[in-house]
């Protein structure tokens, strides 16, 4: 295991509640202010951990329950043999603080391996705003463009480079779809003045085809399913999802909301009937209806655009990045937002 890793950076903890009383386990704590512990630590929740401590007066066979914030701990080293027999050889927990932006689990992932995360807790963030890993309503721009403000996202190999991302909410299951280490990242722009911590229980259980150790159900024979919300505005011409998809991924598309395509007319994703003088405007997607939401794989202008309307579902042919609009010529005019939920399932690789 790990030795002195930073409470923001890496807290190794999976099972710990075991039942022989007789083990002698030396689990060390070094607290902020300088004091350390030696003691079994036997859970974590609520931003607390749980720590058996024997008394000072040596009588082994009882032992004192201290509550630790997460706040006053400044590493944890697990006895070593303890932790291996108590969390088995899969499972760790992650938390994620203010003060590291990105969170290097230390976990190295292969191509084909399936992660499981379960994650909960609660940030406060500088602005006021308070979230928890599935994020708030509002969207953020940056790091990771168009997802939930505040949401737990999982990468795998160099975050500042990889285009290919998971979103995990509050629970998710996913394939990895490269090899590198396991990443988490709160999305927001920045952490600076935030208060609170997410916890994040990763599950490695094997690879793809092979028993996980989970309910047959959350793992689908086609694959683990990544899902994203989007927002694409009527005024402009394509909108960046920030997604790459691969060839051979089946992508579902399902999508609500008005809006308008000129200043008085308006529609649903699945486009107006076009009029006369509709029919003479050489649209992107020129045999549906005006104001139709569509996409685009690829670079623009290159790649053919297609529609999608309200519902839509394909397997995708060529590898590239997903764009979204509405099918229109002229933007300028146009308002409102179609509200947009995408789900990728990796085709077999």
């Amino acid at each position: 295991m790990r030795n002195g890793l930073r409470t923001g950076i890496i807290l190794l903890l999976g099972f710990l509640i075991l039942a022989s009383a007789a083990a002698t386990w030396a689990d060390t704590i070094r607290l902020k202010n300088g004091r350390e512990i030696q003691g079994q630590v036997v859970s974590f929740g609520n931003g607390e951990f749980i720590v058996l401590v024997t008394p000072s007066d040596g009588q082994a066979r009882y032992r004192d329950r201290r509550i630790l914030l997460v706040e006053s701990v400044e590493s944890i080293e697990f006895d070593s043999a303890a932790a291996a027999a108590a969390r088995g050889p899969s499972e760790e927990l992650i938390v994620l603080d203010a003060s590291q932006e990105v969170v290097a689990t230390g976990i190295q992932v292969r191509r084909g391996d399936r992660i499981h995360i379960t994650a909960s807790g609660q940030m406060q963030f500088a602005d006021g705003r308070v979230s928890g890993p599935a994020g708030l309503d509002s969207r953020e721009t940056w790091p990771f463009p168009g997802e939930r403000f505040g949401v737990l996202i999982a990468v795998v190999g160099d975050p500042q480079s990889s285009s290919i991302y998971y979103v995990i909410r509050e629970e998710d299951e996913f394939e990895a779809r490269s090899d590198g280490e396991l990443f988490l990242q709160i999305n927001a722009r920045s952490l600076q003045g935030a208060r609170g911590a997410y916890t994040a229980r990763i599950g490695i259980p094997g690879k793809a085809g092979t028993t996980t150790g989970f309910p047959a159900t959350s793992a689908p024979a086609a694959g683990p399913t990544v899902r994203h919300e989007r927002e694409i505005s009527a005024g402009k011409t394509w909108t960046d999802t920030g997604i790459d998809i691969l060839s051979g991924d089946t992508i579902r598309f399902s999508a609500e909301g008005t809006i308008h395509y000129t200043s008085s007319r308006t529609c649903g994703p699945d486009g107006a009937r076009r009029d006369l003088k509709d029919l003479f405007r050489a649209l992107p997607v020129n045999d549906v209806g005006r104001g139709a939401f569509i996409g685009l794989i690829g670079q623009a202008g290159v790649a053919t655009p297609f529609f999608i309307g309200s519902q839509g579902e394909f397997e995708v042919e060529k590898t590239g990045r997903l764009f979204l609009g509405v099918n229109d010529d002229n933007y300028g005019n146009n308002s409102g937002t179609f509200r947009v939920q995408i789900e990728i399932t990796p085709g077999k690789r």
